[in-house]
């Protein structure tokens, strides 16, 4: 009818008007329809699930698929939020089996077509369409910005001729395969995804330096932050950072970490963030308060690993020791007529932890480092302004300890020199649980002389360490392979080891009086 219309009538606007009417009116008198995507799922499915496939043409089909159900995904979820049968017939019905999500738990769903591989034990090829599902919480150690989730999206076609399909969202770590027309196939799984989106690794290192040189401008309470939601029977990992740093330091090593299926199946992951220009001292008291209200708030089963990072390795030190009232007293010399509950006090005399099993140190200055007394340094010391509220708190801390640091309360800085009296405190102790060293060398001089740009050989090495790893790295080296395999190694032995269920903070008791 249109082409009549152009036909028979002038030039113009008119035929400009009949082009309008071809493109879209007389589109409106065909009745729209959705073509089934079952047949192209079939089909994939059919390569996905062969074993004779190629590589090639795996990962076409694999391909294909996803693009498939990321067309087709408002519809499809709306299918995995119905029970199915697509896990098995063995399913009761009405039933959600475990590792099966109902997708309206998340916030939102992102769908990963194009995956990014860089660690490739974090993946897994086969059949379904990975997304980054976020879930917000109200728990006080969720990221704030929430928990960003691998689950994998699966839909299979009832019938090939079938308008589309049955689906579910799975989560790939529990189920690792379903059953298919075309026999047993694999689900995919892409955890890299989920670890690039997260903010459980905190803020960009910009924001270490702002933390480091400000840091009465952190937000809120120094804390720890989870990456997945607490798991009562998984052992927490806490990775403490260092000086003018974020949490964000640790995403290669946890992506490294986590490529390892025991890892992943036995260990959750904590993260330690707080403001690094505070005095060590301090530091490590808000650690010990921030492990005490976590172990109070979940009563986890397996006592906790730490992995600490240069100043990170310092504040963990502090939880695994002894340091006595006559111990402190060499550095505040009336400190034994402060009460139990001084802020003072708890900084500097304290108790090994119960429910700590095992401590690394990474790239650690046992001893300082003479870096914080350099001309670096000492600019670095300079830029830092302590909040008032801090100075208060610590009024008798500040009293003994300004007179060596011309009226100013020593920051963190200050602590990590080699003429810190606390380094040298802590340094007199011996770690209450098994220890590990791993240490960097730039490949300089030999051994002893050699130091990884910020804490040499000598600073870093631990006498009474179970073992010691030498990384060919700089101070930065904590993603090295090296580095890793060790760490893994190491988590390893101590799931062999085992431990005695730990202790809540309450029953631990406080330092003797000498």
């Amino acid at each position: 009818m249109c082409l009549a219309i152009l036909f028979q009538r002038p030039a113009g606007r008119l035929a400009g008007l009949c082009i309008g009417l071809l493109l879209g009116g007389c589109q409106a008198l065909v009745p729209s329809q959705t073509p089934s995507i079952g047949p192209r799922l079939d089909a994939a499915v059919q390569v996905l699930a062969a074993p004779g496939s190629s590589e090639r043409a795996r990962a076409a089909a694999a391909t294909d698929y996803r693009e498939l159900v990321a067309s087709r995904l408002p519809s499809l979820l709306e299918d995995a939020a119905r029970p199915s049968d697509i896990l098995g017939p063995t399913v009761p019905a009405q039933q959600v089996p475990p590792g099966v999500q109902a997708p309206d738990a998340f916030t939102d769903l992102r769908p990963v077509t194009r995956p990014r591989v860089t660690v490739p034990g974090l993946h897994r090829s086969g059949l379904g369409l990975p997304t980054i599902a976020r879930l917000m919480s109200t728990d006080p150690n969720a990221p704030r910005a929430g928990y960003q989730l691998p689950r994998t999206l699966i839909a299979l076609p009832a019938d090939p001729a079938a308008t589309c399909c049955t689906a579910a969202l799975v989560q790939p770590d529990q189920i690792r395969s379903v059953r298919t027309a075309h026999g047993q196939t694999a689900v995919a799984m892409d955890l890299e995804a989920p670890l690039d989106a997260t903010r459980a690794t905190g803020p960009s290192l910009l924001s270490g330096l702002v933390n480091l040189v400000r840091p009465g401008r952190f937000t809120g309470q120094p804390r720890i932050v989870f990456l997945e939601p607490f798991d009562p029977v998984k052992r927490p990992l806490v990775l403490v950072h260092g000086l003018m740093s974020t949490p964000q330091v640790w995403a290669p090593l946890v992506k490294g970490l986590l490529a390892d299926d025991q890892v992943r199946a036995n260990y959750q992951f904590w993260f330690y963030y707080y403001p690094t220009g505070k005095p060590v001292p301090i530091s490590a008291l808000q650690l010990r308060q921030a492990l005490d209200d976590a172990v109070t708030r979940y009563r986890p089963k397996q006592p906790m690993v730490l992995i600490g990072h240069s100043m990170g390795g310092i504040l963990s030190r502090a939880q695994v020791s002894r340091v006595t009232v006559e111990d402190a007293a060499t550095m505040v010399p009336d400190i034994g007529t402060l009460p139990d509950y001084s802020a003072t006090r708890r900084a500097l005399v304290f108790a090994p932890r119960t429910d700590v099993s095992r401590v690394v140190f990474m790239f650690t200055p046992h001893r300082g480092s003479r870096l914080a007394t350099s001309g670096l340094g000492a600019w670095g010391t300079r830029l830092i302004r302590l909040p008032d509220t801090l100075l208060r708190e610590f009024g008798a801390l500040a009293d003994s300890l300004v007179g060596s640091y011309g009226g100013r309360l020593p920051n963190s800085i200050h602590g990590l020199s080699p003429e810190s009296a606390f380094l040298r405190v802590l340094d007199a102790t011996t770690p209450q649980v098994p220890a590990h060293t791993i240490l960097g060398d730039r490949g300089r001089g030999n051994l002893a002389a050699s130091s990884d740009g910020v804490v040499t050989y000598r600073s870093a090495h631990l006498p009474s360490a179970q073992s010691e790893v030498v990384v060919p790295s700089g101070h930065s080296g904590v993603g090295h392979p090296l580095a890793i395999r060790e760490l893994l190694r190491i988590l390893h032995q101590e799931l062999k080891a085992g431990s005695a269920p730990p202790q809540p903070p309450s029953a631990r008791r406080p330092a003797a009086a000498g």
